[in-house]
């Protein structure tokens, strides 16, 4: 019997950062000839999506019908920013939920014992976690866990500080490139153990790019008990007219064109709409989905994003980056290679002090720093050989 490894991450819903991921393990898992099965709030969605198995978790209460799901798992793989209360003080209990499910389904070894799970986390984000109990929940589960391979120095340095002692610095699973997510629909018919994917430089050239600006806003998180996407619905809203004001102003001094890329549809299309309506010059509002996602990012000059995976893909396409500071996964990837991509500060939106000029001066300074990128993006992927060498250990102990 072939070996299955569950994928556990925030897969099944419409953000393409997370589809990204789950592309790139199931071909990682694809190539060393394992089945993956991937844990999804929309089994049936991301069956068709990506062709592999799926089972559903919706819920924390779904830990009972999750275990009978994964007792023909051999282990589980935990990937993604999903340590953190950012978006959601229920985001903890969902995603922990599944490796203490996971955990209880395991059978007993046939000599007796307590019963044995291999559990790893690769390709790891490790956000802001509020409050004592939710930290020790993740805390509990990642020693737990045979590997703990975070996708930054910062967030392995927040592990540790928690209490977990062995983290590794890897990287995340999307700078696999786009040979990755292509092998993930397609590599079904890969020899096994013909190994990953191999990166080898951009994904693009900026020679491909139009004169164009790419912006890949989010709404903002915000604290409460309410769901992420409850909440996504109104946080945007104070923010609007002065991110119109300013990409205005940066359409009109760049004379270039603004492309909106909604990378989650469900919470940036309807910001993403509003924004439109208010600017002055015409912006055109893109259609993505995980085959064109990255290609999409590609035609532009410039990248503005607030999304993680929008300066991932900037940095595979080889493109001047800024990255709006809305969380501290933006700040650590935005410094890789000395600094490949300009910050901006968010917190002036909140207090309606957010000036025009910033994102000019932003886009002049990613512009003079865009000769890192290629720097940037070959330490990063050099990292994802301490991604494989996790993954590889893992499928020796379970065989």
């Amino acid at each position: 019997m072939a070996l299955r490894i569950a994928l556990a991450g925030w897969y099944g819903s419409d953000n393409l950062g997370d589809e990204m991921i789950l592309s790139c393990m199931a071909a990682a898992l694809r190539a060393r000839g394992v089945e993956p099965v991937a844990v999804s709030i929309d089994p049936e969605r991301t069956a068709a999506v990506h062709g592999v198995a799926a089972v559903a978790h919706r819920s924390p209460l779904d830990g009972a019908a999750l275990r009978r799901s994964l007792r023909r798992a051999h282990a589980m793989v935990l990937s993604g920013g999903v340590v953190q209360s950012e978006t959601s003080p229920w985001n903890m209990w969902f995603h922990m939920s599944r490796l203490r499910a996971y955990r209880r389904s395991a059978p007993a070894p046939s000599t007796g014992g307590q019963p044995r799970a291999a559990v790893a986390a690769i390709g790891l984000g490790a956000g802001h976690v509020r409050g004592a109990r939710s930290r020790r929940m993740a805390v509990s589960e990642m020693r737990r866990a045979c590997h703990v391979v975070t996708r930054d120095a910062a967030s392995a340095q927040r592990l540790r500080d928690w209490g977990v002692p062995d983290v590794a610095v890897g990287a995340d699973p999307v700078l696999a490139g786009d040979a990755a997510l292509v092998s993930s629909r397609a590599a079904a018919t890969r020899p096994p153990h013909s190994g990953p994917p191999g990166p080898t430089g951009s994904t693009g050239s900026r020679s491909d790019s139009e004169d164009t600006i790419c912006v890949i806003l989010r709404p903002p998180n915000r604290r409460g008990i309410r769901t992420a996407a409850a909440k996504a619905r109104t946080s945007w809203q104070p923010w609007t007219g002065q991110l119109a004001r300013s990409l205005d102003a940066l359409a009109e001094h760049s004379g270039m064109t603004l492309r909106l890329l909604p990378f989650q549809p469900s919470q940036d299309t309807p910001m993403l709409v509003a924004l439109r309506q208010k600017m002055r010059t015409d912006a055109e509002l893109v259609t993505l989905n995980i085959d064109n996602v990255l290609a999409e990012v590609a035609r532009s000059r410039l990248v503005v994003t607030m999304r993680y995976h929008g300066a991932i893909a900037a940095l595979l396409n080889d493109q001047a980056a800024v990255v709006l500071d809305y969380s501290p996964k933006m700040r650590s990837l935005a410094a890789e290679g000395g600094g490949w991509a300009s910050l901006v500060d968010l917190a002036p939106l909140d207090a309606r002090r957010f000036e025009p000029r910033t994102l000019i001066d932003a886009a002049n300074e990613a512009q003079d720093k865009s000769h890192r990128t290629a720097e940037a993006r070959g330490s990063l992927r050099a990292r994802l050989k301490i991604n494989d060498a996790a993954l590889d250990d893992l499928l020796e102990r379970i065989q």
